[in-house]
């Protein structure tokens, strides 16, 4: 008989359980043992009694096999907002229906994750996956569709190892933290032969699944422990072509583009840009990263196996933890030299102050840049972002070219817009002065309503 009795889950590191009401057709049992199977490496028990321990997530069973969720972490899910007079809303802030025992398992993990680092603030959430190879870690970034699920699972099935897909933790010291997730793949499965024990029915290798994705089961499939935690030894961005005459390999690009790729990934729910900023820049610069541009399943396995062969020692070093900083406990900030043809802004004033030519009735508005904002530049570009500590932080990272870095590097000094494009326009004639003035003024208000410059008096 179904139980008709409240069942908890406790995840380890989550304060409180994850409550199953009854009412499930096929019983609170077979509930719990289907989100233990997706959940399954994720360290849990099951107490005697649901009684006692206020629960973090409430999973309410309806009608037609649907679910709400209700929980504690709208950051990670757009949950519907909580309002004392709705009498569907069981926890603050509010819930989430998910149509389908598989959309429910999924979205509880994210909730999961989202909670756990809340309680753990020195690690951040990364929307990537990562797979072990001859003890060699590669993390994998790319956009949504761009195929990291169905390459995780067709890496497992050829005995790679797992440390984790879609939701994985990396730390300032550029170590990965495995929350054990299986792969789940959207359907239908991509053509690929590799894929087949995946395809039967049922699958030996399925959790679960709906009309549109299948949950793989962390048991049956080769996913190194929750909790594992390893330096990252290469970065690939996932860059799959539908075009069959397009050219694929594993490729190099723009050292501003490998930031790019890697920031994008961060889930920055709490503004932690500034940190975000700071490990990307460190990570990028000790390990190599490459684009993986690739039509198929299989074409993109052989590229990584001959790439992890000929390119990568067999005994790469182990990234060592940088140093904290001594005023913030976060790994120091490398000088940015001068970028080359672009002066420091000391001499760019010194050269050009005389030139600049000032209204006679009213001073104009000055700004320059705001205590706490990092700044990282090299060849490629440069990046903002907030510090951590610093007050109004939003969690923005901006990425800037080359006439924008030499703005930012200008605004050390208090500098008002039709200055700095005088200034400018020497510096890059061939763009033109009413350009540049325009370009200063937008870069400028865009920079203002993020919180990295400051309006100063003049006198």
């Amino acid at each position: 008989m179904p139980t008709t009795t409240c069942r908890d889950i406790c995840f380890r590191g989550i304060p409180g359980p994850v409550r199953l009401l009854p009412g499930a057709a096929e019983g609170t049992d077979a509930l719990l043992h289907a989100l233990r199977r997706v959940l399954g490496c994720w360290p849990h028990h099951i107490p005697a009694s649901a009684e006692g321990t206020p629960p973090s997530f409430l999973v309410e069973p309806l009608t037609g096999g649907a679910f709400r969720l209700h929980g504690a972490s709208p950051e990670a899910t757009d949950f519907t907002p909580f309002h004392p007079q709705d009498s569907v809303a069981r926890l603050r802030p509010g819930y989430s229906l998910e149509p389908s025992l598989t959309c429910l398992a999924c979205t509880l993990a994210v909730e999961l994750v989202a909670v756990y680092e809340t309680q753990h603030t020195s690690q951040m959430g990364i929307h990537a996956a990562a797979a072990v190879r001859d003890g060699r870690t590669v993390l994998f970034c790319g956009t949504h569709k761009a195929g990291k699920s169905a390459l995780m699972a067709r890496l497992l099935l050829d005995g790679w190892q797992g440390l984790g897909d879609d939701m994985l933790a990396l730390s300032p010291a550029g170590e990965l933290f495995s929350y054990g997730f299986a792969p789940r793949l959207r359907l239908p499965l991509p053509e690929c032969e590799s894929l087949a024990p995946l395809r039967a029915l049922p699958s030996p290798y399925a959790a679960c699944g709906d009309d549109y994705y299948l949950c793989c089961d962390p048991a049956r499939l080769p996913m190194l422990p929750w909790g594992t935690l390893l330096p990252v030894d290469a970065v690939v961005i996932l860059d799959r072509q539908e075009d069959p005459a397009a050219a694929c390999g594993l490729l190099p690009q723009a050292r501003q583009d490998d930031m790019r790729g890697l920031l994008l990934r961060f889930l920055l729910r709490d503004g932690r840009a500034g940190l975000a900023l700071r490990t990307a820049c460190d990570l990028l610069q000790r390990v190599p990263c490459r684009v993986l541009r690739y039509r198929t399943l299989d074409e993109a396995a052989a590229l990584l196996d001959g790439w992890l062969a000929a390119a990568l020692s067999p005994c790469l070093p182990q990234p060592q933890p940088a140093a904290p900083d001594a005023t913030d406990g976060l790994p120091a900030a490398a000088p940015c030299p001068p970028r080359e043809g672009i002066r420091p802004p000391r001499a760019f004033r010194r050269r050009h102050a005389r030139g600049v030519r000032r209204p006679p009735d009213a001073l104009p508005a000055a700004w320059r840049q705001r205590p706490g904002v990092i700044f990282r530049q090299d060849a490629a570009g440069g990046f903002l972002a907030r510090d951590e500590e610093a007050a109004g932080r939003d969690g923005r990272v901006f990425r800037l070219n080359d006439m924008g870095c030499a703005l930012w590097q200008l605004w050390e000094e208090p500098g008002s817009d039709a200055e700095l494009a005088g200034l400018l326009a020497e510096a890059f004639p061939q763009a033109g002065l009413s350009r540049i003035r325009r370009d200063v003024t937008a870069l400028r208000q865009r920079l203002c309503a993020a919180g990295f410059l400051e309006q100063v008096e003049t006198s």
